[in-house]
């Protein structure tokens, strides 16, 4: 028991001791500070931050001392070590720093017994080399530049970061679509799929995507990117580039270079010598071959490749003016599912609470049962229609996402191309000019009364590519049928030869051991004519050859000289060439029909687009009016109802007529937009009318 009693005795003590000197070692720590200007704090007190008055923080309890005074990087960049002397720094919003001269050194090292725990707040000055003075002299440099340096490597790095993440993220994306194509088509080449579904093409989809509301102008230049036919073409312009090139090559000489290097040896006995007899030889040629007359073969080939480059880039124009054409009528029925889907949506939304309403009064029995069942009927009607705008809106949406090579999963906004009330506040498209016409809504603005037919017509002829297209082919057929009739010509070709030759006996294969042997010069002149006469050709050679000594003629002396003349005669060897020339003839005539056939699709499209223009234009005055009419309706069945002068179901039927009308006029403004397109496409200018003032947002 006394043992207990002793023990607790002991205890207490020692905590009131310990409490003793604690207290008495903060009031010394206070007292000290206040002398030299430093505010000591607890441990929840805060590091003061730039643009306050406190200076360097010293804590009260030194275990947690490190947590207290080390600084967060973001708001103290710069750490400089304790300097000799009673010297101390703090972080202001000034120029200057505040000087301490009167703290004890031995206070600090005191409180401060780990050197890696001297953290201090610098001023932060102007320029790059802000520098510290104290009141004993001592200066601090504060190395900006070095730490802009470490931001920069800092920035970097997290930039590289995010590149590595990003490109990680579309590699996967990548092997998904990958993979997911292979599902869908397991029959499909695999390297085609690699080849179509790539990063860089993903890439490109997302920034197409993310890059806000889209108008009709920027959906033309992401189909012309991705288009499979537009890009066959335009590889097709560089294939009749190279054949070009190819034909324009063939009208020069020919030459060629030949360069030979042998060693070997002669069987024994050769010339009387024993043994085998070890030679070297050298020798080089230099060949030019020129047509002299070539029937005009040449030529006219040279001129079916132009006439075909010609063609192939008309084609090119071609395709580009039926995807444009193509895609603005599917931007514009999108356009109208669009804003139908939304009037059916807020017409359901604002009805349904008349919906709600007749069903409240039928239960009350205010109504009878026949009015309400024809709330209800109309209320259903009104569903009906927004589910069928809906499904016309995603139709819609696939046919359009087809030309842009997107997903059906892949979202994009489209602009507006026109607002439906300003539609209707301009009242009419000034068709006719006449004088005093209300002011029509931005999208008619500039559009007066369109061209005569005759200008269409001669637009299109200077301009559509179908025409220019059938054209080109005609000519480069034309220039065939020359090219077959040019094999009934005499042709010519001089080919000349030059060079030097020279072999001599060495003692051994070891090309080493021995003079070179010396070259003697060479030559050869051959004149090549050819004839297709009634299908029998008729070939003649004229050939004039000096040659140089060599091994093998040192017997016969030391040059060699020839003189050829050689006639060769075929007997009906040549009757293909009428052939080829009656299939010229046959494709000549035909490519004549695919021209007429051109043409006279052309002057349909140009009346077609014509006419329906014009009926757009009338159409969409009369549906404006007809929306007037609705509105006066539906305004005044409205103020009918709040008077409780007619029932519900005739507001409804009201409300109905007005949104089917507004379905009517998108459908005419659809008309009106799809018809200018087609006049577009039909004269072969892109922008001879303008199809759209976008309102993006």
């Amino acid at each position: 028991m006394l043992m207990k009693k002793t023990y607790f005795s002991t205890c207490g003590l020692t905590v009131m001791v310990v409490v003793c000197l604690s207290f008495s070692w903060a009031h010394a720590s206070e007292a000290a500070a206040s002398a030299s200007g430093v505010t000591p704090v607890s441990e929840s007190s805060a590091i003061p931050r730039s643009g306050t008055s406190g200076g360097v923080v010293l804590q009260s309890d030194t275990q947690s001392l490190p947590q207290a005074v080390s600084p967060d990087p973001d708001q103290l960049p710069y750490e400089v070590p304790l300097s000799k002397g009673p010297t101390a720094i703090s972080k202001t919003g000034t120029s200057g720093g505040m000087v301490l001269p009167s703290i004890n050194q031995s206070l600090f090292e005191e409180v401060f017994s780990d050197p890696d725990q001297r953290v201090y707040e610098v001023p932060i000055t102007e320029g790059p080399g802000a520098v510290s003075t104290d009141a004993s002299g001592a200066i601090i440099e504060i190395p900006e530049q070095k730490e802009n340096k470490n931001l920069g490597k800092r920035e970097k790095a997290e930039q590289s970061a995010r590149n590595e993440a990003l490109d990680q993220v579309f590699s996967q994306q990548v092997d998904e679509m990958r993979a997911e194509r292979i599902r869908e088509m397991p029959y499909l080449d695999r390297v085609y799929i690699r080849t179509n579904i790539t990063p860089l093409k993903i890439q490109q989809k997302e920034e197409f995507l993310s890059g806000g509301t889209k108008d009709l102008q920027e959906l033309i230049s992401r189909a012309i990117s991705v288009h499979t036919q537009a890009k066959a073409a335009h590889e097709n312009i560089a294939l009749y580039n190279r054949r070009m090139l190819v034909a324009f090559r063939k009208l020069f000489p020919e030459a060629s270079l030949a360069l030979n290097d042998r060693v070997g040896a002669q069987d024994a006995g050769t010339f009387g010598v024993d043994g085998p007899s070890p030679f070297h030889g050298k020798d080089w040629k230099i060949s030019l071959k020129q047509p002299i007359f070539s029937g005009g073969v040449l030529w006219n080939t040279f001129l079916q490749e132009k006439a075909s480059l010609e063609a192939a880039n008309k084609q090119y124009d071609k395709t580009l003016g039926e995807l444009v054409y193509d895609l603005s009528r599917a931007y514009f029925e999108y356009q109208r599912t669009l804003q139908t889907a939304e009037e059916h949506r807020a017409a359901v939304e604002k009805m349904k609470r008349f919906a709600d309403m007749s069903e409240e009064k039928f239960n009350a029995k205010i109504i009878s049962e026949i009015e309400r069942l024809n709330v209800q009927s109309l209320y259903s009607q009104m569903q009906f229609d927004l589910e069928s705008a809906n499904q016309e809106l995603e139709i819609a949406k696939l046919d359009m996402q087809k030309y842009l090579d997107l997903s059906v999963n892949d979202q994009i906004k489209i602009a507006k191309i026109y607002d439906l009330d300003e539609v209707v506040q301009g009242q009419e498209i000034p068709a006719g000019g006449v004088a005093g016409a209300k002011p029509v809504a931005d999208v008619f603005k500039g559009v007066g009364k369109a061209p005569e037919l005759s200008r269409l017509i001669d637009l299109s002829y200077g301009h559509r590519p179908e025409l220019q297209v059938e054209a080109a082919k005609l000519q480069a057929a034309r220039l065939g049928e020359r090219v077959r009739w040019g094999e009934f010509l005499p042709k010519a070709f001089l080919t000349y030869d030059f060079g030097a030759l020279g072999e001599a006996y060495r003692p051994s294969l070891d090309t080493t051991i021995g003079d070179d042997p010396n070259l003697k010069k060479q030559w050869r002149l051959m004149l090549e004519m050819n004839w297709n006469l009634g299908g029998n050709k008729v070939n003649y050679t004229y050939d004039r050859d000096y040659k140089a000594p060599s091994l093998s003629a040192f017997a016969g002396g030391t040059n060699s000289f020839t003189r050829k003349n050689v006639w060769d005669i075929g007997i009906l060897d040549g009757l293909d060439a009428f052939v080829n020339v009656k299939q010229a003839e046959v494709d000549k005539l035909n490519q004549v029909v695919e021209l007429e056939k051109a043409e006279k699709q052309v002057l349909q499209d140009v009346k077609q687009a014509y006419y329906d223009y014009q009926k757009s234009v009338i159409q969409v005055n009369s549906t404006v009016k007809r929306l007037e009419y609705r509105k006066r309706l539906r305004d005044f069945s409205e103020h009918r109802l709040s008077k409780k002068e007619i029932e519900l179901s005739e507001y409804l039927q009201a409300e109905s007529d007005l949104v089917r009308e507004k379905a009517e006029l998108h459908k005419a403004l659809k008309e009106y937009f799809t018809a200018k397109a087609a006049l577009n496409h039909a004269v072969g200018i892109r922008n001879f009318f303008s199809l759209e003032t976008s309102q993006k947002k």
